[in-house]
């Protein structure tokens, strides 16, 4: 369970670090890629600038970074389609360092397991492994914040697929709270 927690704890603290800063200047385009990806994820849709084996590794990584436990992960919100639509429109400077690190990926992976033929192939704990070296560089921070960035898009955008990633941080949607009408201005009408 405190695995549980320290996940919300970090998927609300990444939410509100500079990336909701660069997210809120580019909302539309962000809405758009959220909205493809809804779109994606449910029909099965063809990735648009991933190949599959690109897909395939980049929804691994993003199993690593929100996993799939008591609680569904980045699969299961259709991150990578959002990370597709992303990397053909607002994120497309990622999308070369993004293919030059599945590289750099597939090396590491390789050098855990001579035999794997890709990152994916890595069972769990292999996989967190190899993370675990990448951590620090420029491919894994631009993954993680396609990941968080896909995880927790805005529903009524095409956002994460079924309210997931705000069923995880436990936030209902609401811009802002406000008392019922009535309820604070009572005394000002009855004068």
């Amino acid at each position: 369970m405190q695995e549980t927690a320290s996940r919300r704890d970090f998927l609300a603290v990444s939410g509100t670090t500079l990336g909701g800063a660069w997210l809120a200047l580019h909302l539309p385009a962000v809405q758009a890629a959220a909205a493809y990806a809804r779109r994606a994820a449910a029909g099965r849709v063809p990735f648009s600038i991933l190949t599959p084996e690109e897909a395939r590794e980049l929804d691994a990584v993003a199993a690593q970074i929100i996993p799939t436990d008591d609680t569904p992960g980045a699969r299961e919100a259709g991150v990578v389609y959002f990370m597709d639509q992303a990397l053909g429109s607002f994120g497309a400077q990622f999308l070369g360092p993004i293919r030059a690190g599945l590289l750099d990926l597939l090396k590491a992976a390789q050098a855990r397991q001579p035999s794997a033929p890709a990152f994916s192939a890595l069972g769990f704990a292999d996989q967190t492994d190899v993370l675990r070296g990448l951590e620090k560089t420029p491919f894994f921070g631009m993954v993680r914040f396609l990941t968080v960035a896909g995880m927790l898009g805005d529903p009524s955008y095409g956002g994460n697929q079924d309210r997931i990633g705000w069923k995880l941080i436990q936030y209902n949607g609401g811009h802002a709270q406000l008392p019922p009408f009535g309820c604070y201005d009572a005394n000002y009408h009855r004068q």
